[in-house]
């Protein structure tokens, strides 16, 4: 049930008016924009910036996300490398609001656990989505997208378990108790053991690089990670 709850949380999202396409109203579309999540876009670019270097980016590539809601952290990337883009959402706004940036993207209104696999990408990505997934969803995603990736996955922003009850009062400390009930019921995120992906990682034959949040003046940083898997032999 918290799944489809987020599910009518984003699809609710969507739509950039004619001419205003840029960075700042992807992030806002992407729900960047507000309380303690709140990015601003010079530090979104320093943010993508330095994934793209932890990833060896160049131009020519492509590159793929997963739960890629309205663009923001592939359009980022695009202001630094020439690169092919795609992407995937189960928000039709979103992904309308991706086209409208990228017109010659590749996206799709899709839910994660059907990414095709036979059109391969350099790089496969997922940003601030791994939260709202259950743990075997979340492991079918995973499976799927290294299967997609000739170089390299990233799976960024995830909520560390061993952080997860600082992060939880970080969150109703911003509100109310009665608030925080009406704003957030039905609506929990999944924490994650930064070994859950190591194990993966080590049954796919595949390099894990754990590393903690990276993004400037996100408050959750230091209660988040990411991950870049890669295989051994490239």
């Amino acid at each position: 049930m918290n799944a489809q709850n987020w599910k009518k949380i984003w699809n609710r999202r969507g739509g950039i008016a004619e001419g205003s396409v840029d960075l700042d109203a992807l992030i806002k579309l992407d729900g960047f924009d507000s309380g303690a999540g709140c990015i601003e876009a010079g530090d979104w670019r320093i943010y993508a910036k330095h994934i793209a270097h932890r990833l060896g980016m160049r131009d020519g590539e492509s590159v793929y996300e997963v739960g890629c809601g309205a663009g923001a952290f592939l359009y980022a990337l695009r202001e630094r490398y020439t690169l092919a883009v795609g992407g995937l959402d189960y928000s039709a706004g979103q992904i309308a609001a991706a086209l409208q940036a990228m017109p010659n993207g590749e996206f799709k209104v899709a839910e994660a656990n059907v990414l095709n696999i036979e059109s391969p990408y350099d790089y496969v990505i997922a940003n601030s989505v791994f939260l709202y997934l259950g743990l075997d969803y979340a492991a079918e995603v995973l499976d799927r997208m290294t299967r997609k990736a000739n170089i390299a996955v990233a799976i960024l922003d995830v909520p560390d378990f061993q952080t997860k009850g600082e992060s939880e009062a970080m969150r109703r400390d911003v509100l109310t108790q009665e608030d925080y009930e009406k704003k957030y019921a039905g609506l929990e995120h999944t924490y994650f053991k930064r070994d859950w992906f190591r194990s993966r990682a080590a049954e796919r034959g595949l390099s894990c690089d754990v590393f903690d949040g990276c993004v400037p003046g996100y408050v959750p940083n230091k209660f988040r990670f990411g991950v870049v898997l890669r295989s051994l032999h490239k």
